[in-house]
């Protein structure tokens, strides 16, 4: 009998059965477990959740199980993170204990015959805290999911908007800090400050110099006359003092998720979704490693592979592997994101898409740059003071030694990394032999007038950047988060790949945001402990969850009494007239007279009972899920039966059961 190997992805599957023809490869297509679609799937005391088989997964089960009765040994070798634990815990339970001798647990960092051989002699068991801690989020979010979209739904009706609005323990904090920079730009109001700069020439070389002020590092100089008459006493500079120091410039880190989709945001224009999708085909072709990681660490094999690498091109190596340390909070099970075979330049032509190469290209360039040596540059400062003994500084940078910087270069064309930890460096600029003591005639002599600038605009790089720094999610769900809340239109993305909140997403924020724990940025991080210590067997599953709940029906309470903020009713006069159910940018207006479902949101599509489909068929509006009843919760309308998709919320079909009056 043959060995069963089980992944999540078809295209995984693929590449698997090249390397081990005689294995049976299933694949789970991700989950095939979730929570039920139309009921909360988990409730107190115990919150416990109540698992369903996803419907359109049922024939995956079915090829499950009898693939395991064929079957002598079992792998399970879905994803390497919780997520994949948690399938890989499914995939136990459903085949049951008449298999349970036969299973074993496998993960690798890459797709290779090598990984794989080495991932079954290190086969282990489902670790059982690893999707305790995935249940635990899943679990709240379906609490914080459910309980406050009904709650924000039925403040809006109380106002007769019939939008369907949903909050999240994730998305609403990421909507709020998009919000709250929007607010914090439109209300700043700039300060005018001042400078001084002198334009000099020495030895045929111009240069400038600006005036030190004196005040305390981060205060403004707001006083003109000052700056005015530092001006006009200035017509020549004395040469103070002239230092040179060593500035080391370190290679890239191997690349977390994190800063793999700000790489990619910044070099290609691609959103989020966007680059994770792409790291995710050029994951299952085998071609770099596992993509939702926040550790920067690489196996010490790989690390000698692109030593050797290296040596070969005559590229400048340093004596020891440099060191990366990830994040406190970064849960550190498996490497970072980089190529499998430092020596393959481009993909094959397996990958036709030309992004697709331009993203194994950058990968590639990380990879190799993140173990070569250092570069190193000059930091010239000279200080300057004239006649009244007002100071003035320029500074120079000059390159001492490329290390890093151009290496790849030698390689394949593509324009040369810099540091991300160096976007304010000093720019390179060429000054005169400067001696100590000697006079220098200003050429001229200008008062700057400056004006403070406003927080930029959140981009899908600096939101990543600011979500990874606050801890606020991980790097495997910023792609999810980020999209839901602009398919939900409470934020635009332009072009340009900006964000901008709508009025939907403001009158959100300003009605949650006073009276959750979950609207605090902090919460989302202390929440992620929680969730860490339940997988490293620190902290239980039920006092974690029962605690969040308790909370959170706690709050619940304060949120239904609390007034609807003037500001919230304000946002709400701004598209009160339009009842469109969906986020559409041409939006229609729903006929008063249509039902609401059980979240009170107008529905345009909504089917009358002249529709043919019945209960338990499939939905003919998704073509995916299944008809049920359902009961309408509010309104004039409540207690009364519907047809509704299992789909829902993604689908929004709606039907009476009999001929309706209202049709």
């Amino acid at each position: 009998m043959p060995n069963l190997l089980i992944v999540e992805s078809p295209a995984k599957a693929k590449k698997m059965r090249g390397y081990f023809p005689d294995f049976i490869i299933e694949a789970t297509l991700g989950h095939f477990k979730d929570l039920p679609k139309d009921s909360m799937g988990v409730e107190p005391p115990n919150h416990k959740p109540q698992w369903e088989t996803i419907a359109d997964k049922r024939k995956i089960v079915t090829q499950l199980n009898n693939a395991a009765k064929k079957a002598t040994t079992i792998y399970v070798a879905t994803d390497l993170d919780r997520e994949g634990e948690a399938i890989a815990g499914h995939v136990v339970n459903l085949l049951g204990t008449a298999h349970k001798s036969k299973i074993s647990r496998i993960t690798f960092d890459e797709i290779s015959k090598k990984a794989l051989q080495a991932a079954i002699a290190y086969k282990r068991q489902v670790d059982w805290a690893l999707v305790r801690a995935q249940e635990a989020r899943r679990v709240l979010d379906r609490y914080v999911g459910y309980l406050i979209t009904r709650e924000l739904n039925a403040k809006f009706k109380s106002l007769g908007i019939n939008y369907f609005f949903t909050g999240g323990r994730v998305q609403s904090v990421v909507l709020r800090l998009i919000v709250e920079r929007d607010h914090a730009i439109k209300t700043f109001v700039p300060v005018e400050h001042y400078g001084v700069t002198a334009s000099l020439r020495h030895a045929d070389i111009a240069f400038t110099a600006t005036w030190v002020n004196g005040l305390p590092s981060g205060q403004l100089m707001t006083d003109r006359s000052r700056a005015e008459t530092v001006k006009n006493r200035t017509q020549h500079l004395i040469v103070d003092s002239v230092t040179h120091k060593p500035k080391q410039i370190s290679p890239p880190a191997p690349l977390t998720s994190s800063a793999f989709v700000q790489l990619m945001a910044t070099k290609l224009k691609l959103t989020t979704k966007q680059s994770m999708a792409a790291a995710q085909t050029l994951f299952e072709a085998g071609l770099i490693t596992y993509h939702r990681t926040d550790s920067p660490n690489i196996s010490k094999d790989f690390i000698d592979e692109i030593r050797s690498f290296a040596k070969s091109k005559h590229l400048p190596l340093p004596a020891h592997p440099p060191i990366h340390k990830a994040k406190d909070s970064a849960q550190q099970a498996h490497e970072c994101i980089r190529v499998t075979d430092i020596k393959l330049l481009s993909p094959g032509p397996e990958i036709t898409d030309a992004r697709l190469r331009e993203v194994y290209a950058w990968i590639w360039k990380v990879t190799l740059e993140s173990q070569l040596v250092a570069g190193e540059d000059t930091l010239t400062t000279v200080q300057f003071h004239n006649a009244a003994m007002d100071f003035f500084k320029t500074n120079s940078t000059r390159v001492k030694s490329t290390g890093w910087r151009n290496a790849a270069e030698k390689c394949i064309a593509i324009k040369s990394l810099s540091t991300s930890d160096n976007e304010d460096e000093e720019p390179t600029t060429a000054l005169p032999d400067l001696k100590v003591g000697a006079t220098i005639p200003c050429v001229s002599v200008k008062l700057d007038i400056k004006h403070t600038e406003p927080p930029l605009v959140y981009t899908e790089k600096t939101l990543v950047k600011e979500l990874d720094r606050l801890a606020i999610g991980r790097p495997s769900t910023y792609a999810t988060v980020i999209e839901r809340i602009v398919t939900l239109n409470y934020v635009t993305r332009h072009a340009s790949l900006k964000f901008e909140p709508t009025t939907k997403g403001m009158a959100v924020v300003y009605l949650l945001k006073n009276y959750f724990s979950f609207m605090e940025y902090q919460y989302t991080a202390d929440i992620e402990e929680s969730f860490d210590k339940i997988a490293t067997r620190k902290a239980d599953y039920l006092p974690i969850i029962s605690h969040a709940y308790d909370a959170l029906l706690q709050e619940i309470q304060k949120f239904r009494a609390a007034e609807i903020p003037q500001e919230v009713k304000a946002l709400i006069s701004q598209f009160e007239g339009d009842k469109t159910p969906t986020p559409k940018a041409s939006a229609k207006k729903i006929p008063a007279k249509k039902e609401t479902t059980t979240c009170g949101k107008s529905d345009s599509k909504s089917t009358t009972s002249h529709t043919p489909a019945k209960i338990g068929d499939k939905c003919p509006d998704c073509q995916k899920g299944t008809l049920v009843l359902r009961n309408i919760t509010s309104g004039k309308n409540a207690g009364k039966q519907f047809k509704g998709c299992t789909g829902f919320p993604d689908c929004r079909f709606f039907a009476w059961p009999q001929v309706s009056r209202h049709a």
